[in-house]
């Protein structure tokens, strides 16, 4: 399979009237337990194991040192630890924390999230692991602690603009947490990315202590290796960093570095419950020349269909109870 086709099969299996459906279902979702949105959510990803997962261009990194890394380590889920790394290939390597901001569309949700990563290893497969801490968006999320989320950032903003910046305000009103900055890319660098984080890393996905109620649930994304070898290098100066309120104290006051990618990343992501354990760019060649895309279904939203059904008679259950309960008490 050549660049190319790779490229425009994972961008088939992102289908706007499915997601759209995921997105208007989403709302009818949360009137149920979380215990079974887990498990509807689930089945779905046994039906279809893989997911087209595209981040736009622009996608950028902002990556800070930890400087108290025992309050890092509380966030790590269980058998895992902190481990020095580096982003660009030339860099020293230190304790690192990451914001990536970035738009995606995908098979099961379309929008803009801020996504906070801590760097770790992971005990039993060695590998470098990039840890989802916690996230902000302004579309539709899933993890195993909030079930299905709603947007926690309406009004996001990512855009880009004819001098060459990237603008990034994200608030989360909620918990009073921010990110606003604007970096300007007209002398960015094209450099090698330290391709342990970059491409070990994107083979084993986890999330935090928190999302992952502490298993990590590690996942996979599958690739072409090109599109993880060299980023923007953009300089310090050329960033202006308006506001970052998450986690006063337990980073650096500022970034130690800031990678963007002008180009779009094709992914294939494990759908939730389904993980295809990758470990090496060998196998990652390997998984990536046995697709057949003629056989990836499109993500399916029966399960979703179902579970609007159960929120719709769980619903109807709760009335019928309380109008029970106003005659007779």
């Amino acid at each position: 399979m050549n660049r190319k086709s790779f490229h425009k099969n994972v961008e088939r299996l992102v289908d706007p009237i499915s997601v759209g459906t995921i997105h208007f279902i989403q709302g009818f979702n949360k009137l149920l337990p979380k215990p079974i949105q887990q498990k509807i959510v689930e089945a779905s990803g046994k039906k279809t194991s893989s997911m087209g997962f595209i981040v736009e261009p622009y996608a950028t990194f902002l990556c800070y040192e930890i400087i108290d890394t025992e309050k890092a380590k509380a966030f790590l889920p269980n058998g895992f630890e902190l481990v020095k790394t580096k982003i660009f290939d030339d860099d020293e390597p230190k304790y690192y924390a990451i914001f990536g901001c970035f738009r995606a569309h995908t098979s099961a949700f379309w929008g803009l999230r801020n996504e906070f990563y801590i760097l770790a290893e992971d005990q039993k497969t060695k590998m470098l692991s990039w840890i989802i801490v916690d996230y902000d968006s302004d579309t539709i999320s899933y993890d195993k602690y909030s079930g299905l989320r709603s947007p926690n950032a309406s009004g996001a903003v990512m855009t880009t603009t004819c001098n060459g910046d990237v603008i990034v305000d994200i608030k989360n009103k909620e918990l009073g947490r921010e990110l606003e900055f604007d970096v300007n890319l007209k002398d960015g660098q094209q450099t090698k990315l330290d391709q342990r984080l970059w491409l070990e890393g994107n083979l084993s996905i986890g999330y935090g202590k928190v999302l992952s109620k502490g298993s990590a649930d590690i996942f996979s994304l599958k690739f072409d290796p090109c599109e993880v070898r060299v980023a923007l290098q953009i300089s310090l100066d050329k960033l202006n960093l308006a506001s970052n309120t998450w986690y006063p104290g337990m980073l650096a006051d500022k970034p130690s570095q800031v990678a963007c990618f002008p180009f779009a990343q094709h992914f294939i992501s494990d759908s939730p419950g389904f993980s295809s354990n990758l470990k090496n760019l060998e196998e990652l060649k390997s998984a990536v020349s046995k697709l057949d895309f003629s056989k990836i279904k499109v993500f399916s939203t029966d399960s979703f269909r179902t579970m609007m059904l159960l929120s719709g008679a769980f619903s109807a259950l709760i009335i019928i109870v309380l109008l029970l309960l106003l005659i007779y008490i």
